[in-house]
Parts: structure tokens; C-alpha cells; sequence
């Protein structure tokens, strides 16, 4: 049952605006009041008991209570009784054309009241008929027959009861002896003639109402084949009678030829089964029925003025009438007007009428029924054979009003959703009388129903769906849309899809339920999801409807009702282990943790542990001090715990296994709901790999909203399972173990997750990346490096990286390395080495001032920081030992000694004549030694005579980096040994002694190759050359042709006018192909011999 809900809206609810009558709000209404026969009527005035309600045998309260006034009424009473009353110029045969509610018999029994009480009803009838028209009472004879009621044949018995239709007629107007009079033609089939006629009517006033006159032409045809042509006969000599005859008027009630029986045919079929006494089919009655009134039509047709009793705007009206004792029409019109701006701004996805003016008319004529309740019942259940018309409607109508009241339920207007399905008198009423007995599952699965609460978990499909997804105000929005499907599945069933009344196309079924409040937008994601969800309804071939027919939802329930056992929980763990996988970025990731044990201790890299779904309860705690049981753990600043909503966190002392106010109930709730989920998964997983064990066409399985919808579940499911990792614990800079949330939309891989971590990390200052190199990050960084010492080794800061809680975590193990280069070069820290235990001075020193790290140095061992200030106090740096200068003058005095020497014997002869030097600075002058050109180096022994493979100088040392066992050479000793290949007259030079020979011709070189220099220089190195404005330079050319020297004379003339030729500098220049005749080479060789 629809729970009561207040809404906020503007329009007036129908709770306000209108006043049921007060029998049907306390449950004591009877419908059946208002369904009385005319022959029931008839009885009365006889004076003959009817039982029947005191509102249809009191002509007063007839008129004033039960009596709506349509056009067609009106029409019929004044035409009629303008004849009684002697006027020969208005019809005087008038046929009733029935549809749904007609008011046929209702008008019938108005002219039965009038023609009886006539002037005693002045005052109640002045809104229907004109007063001069109303008969002295007594003055008109009635005839009321029932074509369903009269005999075709002949009774048994002594009692007289007429068996003909003529013989009927005259048995009302006179009785037996009436009847008597004319037996010969009364009690004949044949159709009497004139003398019949003159004797029963005797200049007399008549009203003759012949009601179900095709009842009576098809069982009198089923027992006389000669039946239908004499009624036809009959009915000719009537009319021609009535038409010459003043105060005589004929009303009758025939349907045309094609429907008549088109809603009655298993009633027809029953009462010619009781005429002719055997067993007829409806077929066969319906063939009997129409092949009756071929004759009987064509009269009434070409002699009757058809009026129709009550048009379809004028139902509602009718039904208010009997329903409501008032309804307020100002509201009414506002409502009217809230439906046409809902419309209006919605118009692409409603029907064309929604948005025209007189359906803004039909709102309010027909207030508070919505037009496409009326139309549903007019144009829909009325054509259910067992609905009985208005009796039917009535029915339904009050037991729904009585709820929608009971209910409070505050609607603008009643709609056919608003029929309350879990009525049980209301399903019989609209179930039973459609004879949709078998859909009764469709309502209790899909949508809601009486037996809904008995099946397993005791709620439909539709509520399923609104507790999901419930509407902002309130509506149980996707059991009001089902709802409406399946009220336009009950009939039409027969011919299915081929039926125009069966089922209803969305745009339909959005003017069918909109209503302020429920807006089109929200209807067609209600209809979307019928695909998703519901087990019988359908949306095929453009429209909604229920049928009991296999469908893929009903044999997706079956197969989940199945899985109970292990294999959800399997596939959650599946999902889960695809949140996060593989190594990512700074985490090496572990899976299915439920124990300290399940995560890795000593791996050097942060762990990123995802709690198993299952797990029940964790202690993240234990998890990041304890490596197993009685086993602390090493590396505990590395322990990451993502932690999902479906277990409880125990934390702390904490009393109740909780996480953060979700108790451990509220967990299984949301792992439950995952493996509901899994469920889903899982079905249509065996549905599209075995679909004939389940009765569907594998065919139904390649539709696309059925790919589309595997698709989906998949995507959720691995959503929501990310979705649920949103707790991460960690050991903070505090050195507590601290919860932070993570929100992500899911992600296929886990990196939306990682990003979200890496975020939360950032923030909490917890994570050290490659951004944290700025002089600020590291000074940070520096005071957790010397926290208690002025030096650290650079392994004892990755194990405190590791292990120390209150240290933050590195990105990347490379990282450190890095940083410390950074820290070097900012002056943050100085890096040294020391060579053994008993040294005082390092190995290697490195701090700004040197020029920072060396790229090819590898700081993974062996290396530590130092303060600057540390090492100052030490003595070490660029003020503890010699320059570059000083040890390259060193270094030339060795080489002049010895013109071959290993790395580590020249660095042994340094410290043996001058104490400990730097490895670096002794380093970093035999680097510039070779790359200047002035040393050669190679890999051999210092004796050999053979020339090396490798040997290198000058541009091939640019990645020179000197290890102890390099041999170092002077120039002049490789020529002498053969290894620099010249040509005869090869020219060398170098050192100082180069200076004094080149650079007097430097202003010259590009005059002197303009002469015809033609020479090669293979190499031209001039270092040290001192800037008269302060500096150095250094200019260093290889393998330069003529041609280019030449273009270089400009340069050269420049540098000699801006250097300083004192007796730092140094030249080395190697022609292997002097030509005599140059001009540059002539210029050399008189230097030479004057030095």
C-alpha cells in the first residue's frame, strides 16, 4: 500500500478540493445502486417487489442525486415527450448508441419516470426537460422490455407469459385481456399486422422502450431461421405506425451490426445455448448473432434518430456525479493549468494532444479523473467482456477512492496508477473480470500486489527499484509507472502485439502517469529500467506490455536464486584484486590480507595492503607493528592498509568491532549488497554461456540492450567494489596509526585510487616525491636526517625510510639519490667517503663548493652526509686541502718523473709527498689533464710497448671518469713509443712550451691560410688563456680543414686582442700532414727553431 506523503506542491490536492459521498469513504457503499435495469423500474411502478435502491424508485431523488444532465438526455426527453405531447415535427423513433458507461438504461429509466410521475416532478427536472413537457401523471402508458428477458418460447404452464415481442408489448399496455385480444398475432412468430396495431394502441399515449434488442433478434434467430426477417417486419410496421401516430414515441437500444456482440459474445453464446438447448460456441453465437441483425439494422438505421446518451466528455462528469457530493472547480482550473506547464516543458516526449488546448479543456471537464484514466477505461476495460460497463467502473472507482483517502495520499489528479493493487477487492474487480487471472504473478514479482509480502524477500520489483533509486519526493516512482504497463496489459492479450489496445507506446505511458511531481524524465528512467529489472513486462516493437512468456530477467532470477554457495564471494575477491594491481607506482601491492601475516616485512618498498572483502574484522595496528604471530615487524613506516566498508576495523581499544559509526551489522549490509551484485554478474555470465538450459534463444541474448546491460553489470559491480575501499590507515609523522578516507568513482587497474592516495599522502606530508627538491623540502629533509648526528650514512637513511614511523615515505627508491645530489648542490648537505675506520680526512668530498656529485658516482653504499657546518668543523671542503691548482702542478711534476703512471700510483705519490688530498680533487685534475689533451689514458700495463686499443685525450675523455688501474701518459712519451702515427714531418707541440711557439701567431692564422694555407690541423687546444676583463677561456678545435681555418680568422684575431699571454697558458696543436708549402706550417717551424 502506497504510504501517506505531504507534498509540497502549489496545486490543490484532490483530498481538498473534493467531497466523496460519505457511504463510500466508510466502506458501506453499494455500486450496484446505480446499476438498476429498466425492467426493474417497470416492476415497481407495477407495483410488483424489486428490492432494488430506493434512489431509482424515487423519481425525486432519482433526478436530484443519481442524475447527471447530458446533452443526449436532454435530447431524447424533450423529443420524446414533445411527441406524447402531440408534436408531430420531432423524430418519433430514436435509437441509443451505446459505448462504455452509455447511460442508455439510465435515460430509459428517466423517460419510465417521467412518463409516469410527468408535472409531480416540476422543479427536479428543470435541467433537463422543459416543464411544458412534463405529462399529466397517468396520462402516457409505459413499455420497458428487456430483449435478454423475454422468452422465444413458448412457456409451459397455465400462467400467461409472452414469448414474442409483440406479444409482450401488448401484455404491458393491457394485461391478459389486452394480450387476449389479439393471441392470434401475439402468440405468433409471424410479424402481426395493421389490426394489431389499432387494437394495442387505441389512439393511446406510449413511450415503448425496447432495450438489448439484439439480445432478443439472435436467440429468436437460433430457434426460428425465419426470426430475424420477422422482426425486421416487425419493427417497420412499428415505425410506420409511431411516425402516423401522435403520442407515440419509440426508443430502442441496438448497437451497430459490427460490435454489438463484440464485448458479450460469451454471454450471447450462454443464452442461445439455453434456447436451442445445446452447447454453442462463441463463434458460432457471434455468426447466429450478426447474421440476426442484417435486417433489424437496416430498419432501426433508415427509421430511428440516433442519440448517443452520454458523450465521452461527459462520462466523468457522470461518474462525479454519482461519486462525489461536491468538487470544487476553481481548483479544477488550476490544476488544468499545472498539467499544461508540465506539458509544455515537456512537449518532445509527450503525445501531440498533451499539448493542445482543449486536452487543457478535458482536465478540467474531467476533474479529478485524468483524461487517460477515462480513456483507459472507455476505450479499454470496458472491452473486457465480464467488466460490466459503468457497474464495473463504479466498482473499481469507489474502492479506489476510499484508498487514495484512507491513504491520504495527495494527488493533483487520479490517474490509473493510482489504483491501489494491493487491494485485494480492486485485482478482483480489474484481475477477475478481464480474466487476467494468470498475470497475477506480474503483479506480485514486478510490480506489488496482495501476495507480494510472501515471496522471498517480500518486496516486488518495482520497490526494489525505489528503494535503489528512490525519487526527491518521495513517489514510489518506478511501482506507479509498472503499475500503469501492466493495468494496459489486461486486455488485448489475445492478439498480443496486434492488438491497438494491448500494451501502450512510451509516450503514452508518460501522459499516462506524469503528474506534478513525477515528471517525464523520471517516468522514462522508471520504463529503462523495466529491461534491467522487471521479470514479465516487456518493451518490444515500440511498446510496454506484461506477458508470462520465458524472458532473460526471469531466467537471470532463477539462476541467482541458485547461487548461494562460494562462487559470489570468489567473484568479489576477483573485482577486489582488480582495484589496485601489480607494482604501481610507489606501492608494491598485496591482496586478500585478513592477518598481519599476509603482508610482506623487509622488501625496501611501501606496501600497499588491500584488506580482503571478507576479512570480518582487521586491527590495522597489528598489521603494521607485527609481521606474524610474535613476530614484530622491521619495516613498519612501510605498512599501507586500504580497508573496505564490508569489514570492521578494530582500532585502539575500541569496545565494538566499528569503522567510524558503521557497526559491524552496517558492514555485512554492504557486502551483501556487493554480493548481490556478484549475483548479477554471475547469472548473466551462465545465462550467455549455457541459455538453452534456461529456456531463452540465444538470439534474445544478442540484442543490445541485453550486451549493453551485461556490459553495465560488470562496470557496477567493479565500481562498487572500488568504491567501497575508501579507508586507508598508515603510520602518520606522528607515529600514530591514523585513518584517512579515499573517494574514487572506480577505475579498471586501481590508478583513480593510487591518485587519490598519492593526494591524501601529499597532504598529510607523509609522501616524499621528486617535487620535494626545492631548498625548503630539503632543509626538512635535513633535519630528519641529523636529528641525532651531524653525519648519517646514506643506508642508514633508506632503513629509516623503512622503518622509522615517523619518517615519511619515498616515491621511489631512486629518489633518495637524488635528493641527496639536490642537497648537495643547495648546500643543504655535504657527501664524503671515507677510505677505512682510521682515515681523517674522506676519500671523496663533495658539497657545492666542489661542483656538486659527479653523475657517475653510485651513491648506494659506502657514502654519508655531512652538515655543511659538520664539515667544516672537520676541516674538510674547499678550504681543507689544496686547489685543482696546486695538485695539477703536482701532478705535472710526477708525469715529468714519470711519463707513465697508474691513477692510484700518481694519487700515492701525492699523498706521500704532500699528506691526504681528496680523491675527488686528485680525480677531478687528472680528468681535466686528459680532456685538455695534455695526458693520454688507457687501459694496460704502464710498461707495455704494444699501443693500446683504447687510448684516449682530449674530445674522446668527454665521459672520461679515472679508475686506479688507468694508466696515465704524457704525449711525447706515447710518440716516442710509436703510438701517435704522423706523417714524416708531423708537427706536436704542447704544454707551455706550445704557447710560446702558437700564440704569436693566433692574431695570423686566418691571414696565413688566406695565403694557400693548406694544412689539416688535427688538433688545436689552447687552455688557460686569461681574459685582460677577468676570466679564462679555453678553445678547442679537432680536425679543422683549410678552408674552415680561413673562415676562422676573424675569431682568432678577436681572441688574441682580448687574452692575456702570460705563462699560465698552454698550447697543444697536432698537424699529422704538414704541406711545405703553408704558409701556417712555415710560420711553425722558423718558431721552432728559434726556440
Amino acid at each position: 500500500m502506497v504510504p501517506e506523503i505531504t507534498r509540497g506542491a502549489s496545486t490543490m490536492s484532490i483530498l481538498e478540493a473534493c467531497k466523496p459521498r460519505q457511504d463510500i469513504l466508510a466502506g458501506t457503499f453499494n455500486p450496484e445502486i446505480f446499476t438498476a435495469s429498466l425492467s426493474e423500474v417497470i416492476r415497481y411502478y407495477k407495483a410488483e417487489s424489486t428490492g432494488i435502491h430506493p434512489l431509482y424508485t424515487d423519481a425525486r431523488l432519482f433526478f436530484s442525486e443519481a442524475t447527471y444532465p447530458t446533452r443526449g438526455m436532454k435530447t431524447v426527453l424533450s423529443e420524446v415527450f414533445s411527441r406524447i405531447a402531440g408534436d408531430s415535427s420531432v423524430p418519433a423513433i430514436h435509437r441509443l448508441e451505446t459505448a462504455f458507461g452509455g447511460g442508455k438504461t439510465h435515460t430509459l429509466i428517466a423517460c419510465t419516470h417521467i412518463a409516469y410521475k410527468g408535472k409531480e416532478l416540476a422543479g427536479v427536472t428543470d435541467d433537463i426537460i422543459d416543464a411544458t413537457l412534463l405529462p399529466d401523471p397517468g396520462t402516457v402508458k409505459v413499455i420497458g422490455i428487456a430483449g435478454d428477458e423475454i422468452p422465444v418460447h413458448k412457456p409451459m404452464g397455465a400462467r400467461l407469459i409472452p414469448y414474442t415481442l409483440w406479444g409482450e408489448i401488448a401484455y404491458q399496455l393491457g394485461g391478459e385481456n389486452l394480450y387476449q385480444q389479439v393471441e392470434q398475432d401475439a402468440a405468433s412468430y409471424a410479424a402481426p399486422g395493421r389490426h394489431y396495431f389499432d387494437t394495442v394502441f387505441m389512439n393511446q399515449k406510449v413511450v415503448i422502450m425496447l432495450d438489448e434488442l439484439a439480445q432478443y433478434a439472435a436467440r429468436l434467430v437460433a430457434i426460428k431461421p425465419d426470426g430475424a426477417d420477422q422482426l425486421a417486419a416487425f419493427l417497420m410496421s412499428l415505425h410506420g405506425y409511431a411516425r402516423t401516430h401522435e403520442g407515440i414515441a419509440v426508443i430502442l437500444t441496438l448497437a451497430s451490426s459490427t460490435d454489438a456482440f463484440a464485448n458479450q459474445t460469451e454471454r450471447l453464446a450462454r443464452l442461445i445455448s439455453q434456447v436451442t438447448g445445446q452447447k454453442v460456441s462463441r463463434d458460432d453465437a457471434l455468426g447466429v448473432g450478426q447474421e440476426a441483425l442484417k435486417g433489424v439494422t437496416s430498419v432501426v438505421a433508415r427509421d430511428a434518430s440516433t442519440v448517443v446518451p452520454v458523450q465521452a466528455a461527459e462520462i466523468s462528469l457522470v461518474l462525479s456525479k454519482r461519486l462525489f457530493t461536491s468538487i470544487n472547480k476553481g481548483t479544477a482550473k488550476e490544476t488544468a493549468n499545472t498539467y499544461a506547464a508540465l506539458y509544455a516543458r515537456h512537449a518532445s516526449l509527450l503525445p501531440d494532444q498533451a499539448t493542445k488546448v482543449d486536452y487543457k479543456d478535458r482536465i478540467i471537464s474531467y476533474y479529478p479523473f485524468h483524461p487517460t484514466l477515462i480513456d483507459y477505461l472507455n476505450n479499454k476495460l470496458s472491452t473486457a467482456e465480464d467488466f460490466q460497463g459503468t457497474r464495473g467502473v463504479l466498482r473499481v472507482l469507489t474502492l479506489a477512492i476510499r484508498s487514495i483517502w484512507q491513504n491520504k495520499l495527495a494527488i493533483p489528479m487520479m490517474h490509473a496508477c493510482h489504483l491501489d493493487l494491493r487491494l485485494d477487492k480492486i485485482v478482483n474487480e480489474l484481475i477477475g473480470r478481464t480474466g487476467s487471472g494468470d498475470l497475477l504473478p506480474v503483479l506480485n514479482a514486478d510490480i506489488g500486489g496482495v501476495d507480494t509480502e510472501g515471496l522471498e524477500g517480500g518486496k516486488s520489483n518495482a520497490e526494489l527499484a525505489d528503494s535503489k533509486n528512490p525519487h526527491p519526493e518521495g513517489w514510489p516512482m518506478y511501482e506507479l509507472v509498472w503499475k500503469t504497463v501492466f493495468l494496459h496489459s489486461l486486455v488485448g492479450r489475445s492478439q498480443g502485439l496486434g492488438s491497438n489496445i494491448f500494451g501502450l507506446t512510451e509516450q503514452d505511458a508518460l501522459l499516462n502517469t506524469t503528474f506534478p511531481g513525477l515528471t517525464p524524465p523520471q517516468i522514462l528512467e522508471a520504463l529503462k529500467e523495466i529491461s534491467n529489472s522487471a521479470y514479465y513486462l516487456r518493451h518490444e516493437q515500440g511498446r510496454y506490455y506484461a506477458s508470462l512468456e520465458p524472458s532473460i530477467n526471469i531466467a537471470l532470477a532463477r539462476i541467482r536464486s541458485t547461487l548461494k554457495g562460494p562462487e559470489p564471494d570468489q567473484l568479489l575477491e576477483i573485482f577486489a584484486r582488480k582495484v589496485v594491481s601489480g607494482e604501481i607506482r610507489t606501492f608494491t601491492v598485496c591482496h586478500d590480507v585478513s592477518a598481519p601475516e599476509h603482508i610482506p616485512d623487509k622488501g625496501g618498498k611501501p606496501v600497499l595492503a588491500l584488506v580482503s572483502l571478507s576479512a570480518g574484522r582487521i586491527d590495522p595496528a597489528e598489521c603494521v607493528t607485527k609481521a606474524g604471530s610474535n613476530t614484530p615487524r622491521v619495516e613498519q613506516n612501510l605498512v599501507f592498509l586500504l580497508a573496505p566498508d564490508t569489514v570492521g576495523v578494530h582500532h585502539e581499544g575500541q569496545q565494538d568491532d566499528s569503522l567510524f559509526g558503521s557497526s559491524m551489522s552496517s558492514s555485512t549490509e554492504v557486502y551483501d549488497k556487493l554480493r548481490e551484485l556478484a549475483r548479477w554478474v554471475l547469472a548473466i555470465r551462465k545465462l550467455k554461456s549455457q541459455p538453452y538450459d534456461y529456456g531463452i534463444n540465444p538470439k534474445m541474448l544478442d540484442q543490445e540492450s541485453f550486451k549493453q546491460r551485461s556490459t553495465e553489470r560488470e562496470k557496477a559491480l567493479e565500481t562498487a567494489v572500488t568504491r567501497v575501499y575508501k579507508s586507508l590507515w598508515f603510520p602518520s609523522t606522528t607515529g600514530q596509526i591514523i585513518r584517512k578516507e579515499i573517494r574514487t568513482g572506480g577505475g579498471e587497474s586501481g590508478a583513480s585510487i593510487i591518485e587519490q592516495i598519492h593526494k591524501v599522502l601529499l597532504d598529510e606530508g607523509e609522501l616524499v616525491t621528486a617535487q620535494h627538491n626545492t631548498l625548503a623540502h630539503l632543509q626538512s629533509l635535513g633535519k630528519l636526517f641529523f636529528a641525532k648526528s651531524e653525519t648519517i650514512s646514506i643506508p642508514k637513511i633508506k632503513e629509516n625510510f623503512c622503518c622509522i614511523r615517523t619518517w615519511p615515505i619515498l616515491e621511489q627508491p631512486a629518489l633518495l639519490a637524488e635528493l641527496v645530489r639536490s642537497g648537495v648542490d643547495r648546500g643543504v648537505w655535504c657527501v664524503f667517503r671515507m677510505k677505512n675506520t682510521e682515515s681523517t680526512m674522506p676519500d671523496e668530498f663533495f658539497s657545492r663548493d666542489t661542483g656538486g656529485i659527479p653523475f657517475h658516482i653510485d651513491l648506494s653504499s659506502e657514502y654519508s652526509l655531512v652538515t655543511p657546518e659538520g664539515a667544516r668543523k672537520r676541516g674538510w671542503g674547499k678550504d681543507a686541502g689544496p686547489d685543482i691548482g696546486t695538485v695539477k702542478d703536482w701532478i705535472r711534476q710526477i708525469m715529468g718523473e714519470a711519463p707513465a703512471i697508474t691513477v692510484s700510483g700518481l694519487k700515492e705519490k701525492i699523498v706521500e709527498k704532500h699528506g691526504d688530498v681528496a680523491s675527488n680533487t686528485i680525480f677531478d685534475s687528472v680528468v681535466q689533464f686528459v680532456q685538455d689533451s695534455k695526458l693520454m689514458t688507457y687501459k694496460g700495463r704502464v710498461d707495455q710497448e704494444e699501443t693500446p686499443a683504447n687510448i684516449i685525450s682530449g674530445a674522446d675523455a668527454m665521459f672520461f671518469h679515472p679508475e686506479g688501474k688507468d694508466v696515465l701518459i704524457t704525449r711525447a712519451h706515447a710518440s716516442e713509443k710509436g703510438w701517435l702515427v704522423k706523417g714524416a714531418r708531423g708537427i706536436d707541440l704542447e704544454g707551455k712550451n706550445g704557447a710560446k711557439v702558437l700564440l704569436p701567431l693566433l692574431r695570423r692564422i686566418g691571414s696565413l691560410y688566406a695565403r694557400g694555407g693548406a694544412s689539416t690541423v688535427n688538433t688545436l687546444d689552447l687552455t688557460d688563456l686569461t681574459l685582460t676583463k677577468g676570466g679564462s677561456l679555453r678553445i678547442t678545435l679537432t680536425n679543422v680543414p683549410p678552408e674552415t681555418l680561413k673562415a676562422l680568422g676573424e675569431l682568432f684575431e678577436v681572441i688574441d686582442g682580448i687574452i692575456t699571454k702570460d705563462e699560465r697558458a698552454e698550447a697543444y696543436l697536432t698537424i699529422d700532414d704538414p704541406k711545405d708549402k703553408c704558409p701556417f706550417v712555415q710560420e711553425i717551424q722558423n718558431g721552432l727553431k728559434e726556440k
